[in-house]
């Protein structure tokens, strides 16, 4: 004979609503965080132009040739001395190197051993001004190089002296906004 179940032993299914109010309640919260935090981003990234490949390539028809462009070819080499600024017609010489024939660099370091980043700055400004009113077609590019050994913060930090400086006027100028990155060769 069957025994009857007891009817405590019987549950019923309840039907249980989900609440999905702290889903929202986060996600109300995430997406302007996520979005803001894009806005930053994009502020950090810097325009770089890579070296040409060489000229082996075949060019279009609507550039000048080579030789025929007016080039200051200008670029700064940062290295454990200092930094030295070379154009297409030799380096600049600094204020110590006037008076001792060597190598020493154009702006060289601080004396505590710190990079000068204003002396390059300032030595900078004299360039822009100087080659503002010329016909050159690189006026507002400058070549970064940097020995092997350089921590590359001292690299972005010299990128943010180049491009821009604050004038007297508290304004913000350009120096050389286009910057290219170049590879030291021994």
């Amino acid at each position: 004979m069957a025994y009857k179940p007891s009817l405590r032993r019987t549950r019923k299914v309840e039907e249980m609503r989900l609440d999905i109010r702290p889903v929202m309640n986060l996600m109300v919260v995430l997406i302007p965080l996520l979005l803001a935090g894009s806005v930053f981003t994009k502020l950090a990234i810097k325009q770089l132009n890579l070296p040409p490949k060489s000229a082996g390539g075949a060019g279009t028809e609507t550039e000048k040739p080579a030789e025929l462009e007016k080039r200051l070819g200008l670029s700064i080499i940062v290295s454990k001395n200092g930094f030295y600024i070379a154009s297409r017609s030799g380096f600049l010489k600094g204020e110590e190197s006037k008076r001792s024939e060597g190598g020493e660099p154009t702006v060289p370091l601080n004396a505590d051993g710190s990079y000068n980043f204003e002396g390059l700055q300032a030595k900078l400004r004299e360039i822009k001004q100087k080659v503002i009113e010329t016909n050159y077609s690189d006026k507002n590019a400058i070549m970064i190089t940097a020995e092997a050994d350089i921590k590359y913060k001292f690299l972005i930090k010299t990128m943010d002296y180049v491009t821009t400086y604050i004038d007297e006027e508290g304004k913000n100028q350009e120096l050389f906004p286009q910057i290219i990155i170049g590879q030291v060769v021994l």
